[in-house]
């Protein structure tokens, strides 16, 4: 799946929960190193390529291996670094860009190959990820994003509010089995022009509303299908969240009799 395929993973150095969360040391390594290892252990990108602000990521993350990038310190998201990136002459000729989230070190092949096919295969403007929702309490919690699909996959909305809303009850196991009651993980697959289109566009009101930015190209038209995968698990945003990620990373590590690297979660 690698020919003209680009994956760019956004490291932004400034972060109000857990500062410097890119160089944030967890089991060893840092934060950024693992998302990079992991991203790279997939094998699905003809290259791979970290977008920073920060010359010191750059350093570190050619220190121990990786392919990094200065980008505008400006940028107001990572979708904005990603296009950057895509825009400069050597990499104009990638047809499909994958926006690998770089707080995310456990995320999987079986996570990202559905929404590159998405693009590559069926021809959406942007594909993305999404999840069953595991309890009424994730439904009704805010920081988890929602997402309602139409019968052909396509994303229909985005919200932190609990949907799609049942007017007499709340879910059941059921329910939420079902395939309506989805989380949206922010795996984001685009194709070139409608990269290049989300980030040309003003920012909406549904966006501001909710402050989930895919709310702006949905608005506009732009087509996005959504493919259901398996759960995510370990995102890393806060001090709480690297320590739990640390705690699997050894509990890996262990489980690899003593290995310098987890096991490779991708290749499942």
């Amino acid at each position: 799946m690698k020919d003209g395929i680009l994956g760019v993973i956004p490291a932004r150095l400034g972060s109000t929960r857990l500062p410097r969360k890119p160089l944030h040391p967890i089991a060893g390594r840092p934060l950024i190193e693992w998302v990079w290892r992991r991203a790279a252990a997939a094998d699905l990108f003809e290259r791979l390529v970290i977008a920073t602000d920060s010359p010191e990521i750059v350093r570190v993350a050619e220190g121990f291996g990786a392919e990094a990038v200065l980008t505008d310190p400006a940028h107001p998201s990572g979708t904005d670094r990603v296009a950057e990136v895509a825009r400069r002459p050597e990499n104009q000729r990638f047809r499909v860009i994958v926006n690998v989230q770089g707080d995310e070190p456990f995320v999987r092949t079986d996570q990202l190959v559905p929404p590159i096919e998405l693009v590559r295969e069926e021809g959406w403007d942007i594909g993305t990820a999404a999840t069953l929702l595991r309890s009424v309490e994730e439904w009704r919690d805010p920081a988890a994003v929602k997402v309602v699909r139409g019968a052909d996959g396509a994303a229909l909305y985005f919200s932190r509010a609990p949907i799609p809303y049942l007017r007499d009850a709340e879910p059941d196991a059921a329910d939420l089995a079902s395939g309506a009651f989805l989380r949206h993980l922010g795996i984001y697959v685009y194709a070139a022009d409608a990269l290049a289109r989300w980030v040309s566009l003003p920012e909406g009101e549904l966006e501001r509303i909710e402050r989930l930015e895919q709310l702006r190209p949905l608005a506009a038209g732009v087509r996005i299908g959504v493919a259901i995968v398996p759960p995510m698990e370990g995102g890393v945003d806060t001090p709480e969240d690297a320590r739990a990620a640390e705690r699997r990373l050894r509990q890996e590590l262990d489980l690899n009799d003593g290995l310098s690297e987890p096991r490779d979660e991708l290749a499942r």
